[in-house]
């Protein structure tokens, strides 16, 4: 229409993603979405699809698809965070939004949020000085923060794929600041607002990715191999909780870290140390440092 101006679709060097992919992940495809409710929604449809009902799927995949697939989205319109929270993308680049599946054989699925954290987290902030303070850390069990403010978040969903399991991993990251008109989830706002770009100003959505999903993929192979255990070292040296009061759920104490099997070690008043698991545990912290609970 006259007047209407063209949508600004980035370029996701998509060709050189997958060249860096391969290798650790064989057979992965490379998707970029103009606009999608939610790219993990888009991931698990395609797994539990009847494989033998003949119904094309969109973009050229396969019913009932097992190949690893990292799926980007421009925009998404009904993205999710853990305990149903909603998380949506802003356009223009201020957001990366992506999934990425795989079939994955584990007997323990504890830690993997951390893990991936952690992988995420040190691909955006490597090689700090002995001693040197990350300015990005890590919110247990799956946020990651920057100097004190929400920078982004994981959601990991898994689906019975043959002997073994789909694992689909969900990113949101905020890269820049929103345009005025753009309305997030009140969720996102919740605990401070941060964007990548006051951490490395002028980095793009796609350069993010493009530092992120080769360290992903290395870390999932890792804990595929090892459990938490590959990753625990990476993720205590930027845990947001530790020595800090905080809640879970009925429980209220002190973080005393994060065990081998990634559960919080939580110092009780009446009942000790306590270990606490992920699952649907929303966790706040109660210290001088939040200016209250968050």
């Amino acid at each position: 229409m006259p007047g209407t101006e063209a949508p600004h679709y980035q370029d996701w060097h998509a060709e050189a993603l997958w060249l860096a992919m391969t290798p650790l992940l064989p057979d992965i495809s490379i998707e970029v979405l103009a606009r999608t409710e939610s790219t993990n929604t888009t991931l698990l449809e395609r797994v539990r699809s009847d494989p033998h009902s003949g119904t094309p799927l969109p973009y050229g995949r396969r019913s009932h698809d097992m190949q690893p697939c990292l799926l980007v989205a421009e925009q998404q319109t009904h993205g999710r965070g853990r305990l149903g929270r909603a998380w949506l993308s802003g356009i223009e680049g201020s957001s990366l939004t992506f999934s990425l599946g795989l079939p994955m054989a584990v007997k323990d699925w504890s830690g993997l949020s951390l893990a991936v954290g952690a992988a995420i987290a040190d691909a955006l902030e490597p090689d700090l000085a002995p001693g040197q303070s990350p300015q990005l850390m890590l919110k247990w069990p799956n946020d990651i923060w920057l100097d004190g403010r929400k920078l982004g978040g994981i959601l990991i969903e898994t689906v019975p794929a043959g002997a073994q399991r789909m694992v689909i991993i969900g990113v949101g990251l905020n890269i820049k600041p929103v345009s005025a008109d753009f309305e997030a989830s009140p969720s996102q706002y919740q605990t401070g607002f941060a964007t990548l770009s006051e951490l490395h100003p002028g980095l793009s959505a796609p350069a993010a990715l493009a530092l992120i999903a080769p360290a992903m993929a290395r870390a999932l192979l890792d804990f595929q191999a090892q459990g938490f255990a590959a990753g625990q070292a990476a993720y205590a040296r930027r845990d947001l909780t530790l020595g800090r009061q905080v809640s879970a759920g009925p429980l209220h104490g002190i973080s005393r870290g994060i065990s081998a099997s990634g559960e919080l070690m939580l110092e009780t008043a009446d009942q000790g140390l306590q270990a606490v698991t992920g699952g649907e545990v929303s966790l706040r912290f109660f210290d001088d440092d939040t200016g209250g609970a968050n």
